[in-house]
């Protein structure tokens, strides 16, 4: 990062350690763009898609001398700049540079379409209304797949096999949502920027020809249980609060995930805590149908962070319920000041990219589930459910997973007959996104 930034527009180089950027107020350039100094300010802060992507520039790029990160590849000479926080707690304006312009491999673009096709035919099947590179009727999104919610939610499904920038997934998310859209990213790898930027969906890294020959593909990722028991001695969890040998005596929900189809447990592995495994197209028609909801857990520490879940809808009612009787536990003061500070220093018009200057900010919690509250505790259960909290016969405290089926009562795709031709050719068949085809007939 850079204290310092050549805007193309100004043609100079603006200084962002300085409340005036290094401009006197009275500067004929500011009139020519008819921008006050808080203005342009502000006008630096916007998302690159409202801007011209070529406007900032590294300063030493500018000055003819070749950018270390442009000669690198990982990253492009042009900038933009964004509030950093310093190791001190203080926010300041930095600038970055931009990632070069992603251009999809062979194997990325044939497993998006894979993946396309599969969420086409998976909800056709169960009779839902899909439309594949649609544009919405507002026109601000186009999402891979729309699958129209029946008694559900409407999803903008999108197929992700490389690292889309946070911005663009944000962005993305708030543009299916302005059209009524709930956005539902699908990738194959955790460490992607969507994850819980929006809700979403990982499986395990397959081939696009597993994709088309799959019945339905597991979910290894993006959907949990709520998971609620009384904390004793004998209960087969441990007490979140530490207290392992007596237990606190009081009731406990936690968000687990379920166990995978290949029986590879995630989380707590009692022999009771688990359910069934989910699968993608499971959890789609369970979304558009009213089973399966999304859910948002906010974090502990910042309310515009947290963890996006699908649950089922049971679930999130039950943890609904006991939101008012939630145990109020330490706030954790980790409010900050939103004031940007002016150092005064001078830009450093030298690229740096690559070289160990980096010092991490202040300690603030990871995103998503890492610091969302996915657990929580009462006195009492919830009035609604108390007289189910603890089945008679069973032991005390054993644990007690609400749901019991992830996605109940879920169609799936059925084997048919090919479909083309007059007479029908008749022979078995698969369904693809233009109905049943076999394998002669395949599109």
């Amino acid at each position: 990062m850079a204290n310092g930034v050549w805007h193309d527009g100004l043609r100079r180089v603006l200084e962002l350690d300085k409340e005036d950027l290094g401009l006197d107020k009275d500067d004929p350039v500011l009139e020519d763009i008819g921008l006050s100094i808080p203005e342009l300010r502000e006008s630096l802060q916007q998302p690159v898609a409202e801007r011209d992507r070529e406007l900032l520039i590294c300063a030493e790029r500018s000055q003819g001398r070749p950018c270390k990160a442009e000669v690198s590849g990982v990253k492009s000479p042009h900038m933009y700049v964004r509030k950093h926080r310093g190791p001190d707690g203080a926010l300041r304006l930095r600038a970055a540079h931009l990632p070069t312009v992603h251009e999809m491999t062979t194997e990325e673009s044939d497993r998006h379409k894979a993946m396309k096709d599969f969420l086409a035919r998976t909800a056709q099947a169960a009779g839902l209304e899909v439309h594949v590179e649609k544009a919405t009727k507002t026109r601000t999104s186009r999402p891979d797949v729309t699958i129209i919610g029946s008694g559900g939610v409407s999803l903008g499904c999108e197929a992700q096999y490389y690292n889309a920038g946070a911005g663009t997934v944000l962005r993305r998310s708030k543009a299916h949502a302005d059209a009524g859209l709930t956005a539902n990213w699908i990738t194959h790898d955790d460490r992607f920027h969507l994850i819980d930027r929006s809700n979403w969906m990982l499986t395990r890294e397959v081939t696009w020809r597993e994709i088309t020959s799959a019945a339905d593909l597991a979910l290894v990722g993006g959907f949990r249980v709520l998971v609620e028991w009384r904390c004793t001695a004998s209960a087969e969890r441990p007490c979140p609060d530490s207290k392992l040998k007596t237990g606190c005596g009081k009731m406990h929900l936690e968000w687990d995930t379920p166990r995978r189809l290949d029986d590879e447990s995630t989380g707590w592995t009692g022999h009771r805590g688990n359910t069934n495994g989910t699968t993608v197209g499971q959890t789609l028609i369970a979304a558009a149908t009213g089973t399966v909801t999304p859910l948002f857990v906010v974090s502990r520490t910042d309310r515009r962070a947290g963890a996006y879940m699908w649950v089922s809808a049971d679930d999130q009612t039950r943890w609904a319920d006991y939101q008012d009787h939630q145990h109020p536990g330490p706030e954790a003061d980790q409010a900050h000041d939103e004031e940007i500070r002016f150092s005064g220093n001078d830009a450093n018009t030298t690229c740096t990219f690559g070289e160990d200057t980096y010092f991490p900010g202040t300690p603030l919690q990871r995103r998503g589930s890492h610091g969302a509250n996915l657990t929580l505790t009462a006195d009492n259960p919830a009035p609604s459910r108390a007289a189910l909290a603890l089945p008679g016969p069973r032991s005390a405290g054993e644990a007690r997973t609400v749901v019991r089926l992830t996605a109940p009562n879920i169609p799936r795709p059925r084997p048919g007959v090919c479909e083309i031709g007059a007479p029908k050719c008749g022979q078995p068949a698969r369904l693809y996104a233009g109905g049943w085809r076999c394998e002669t007939h395949r599109p």
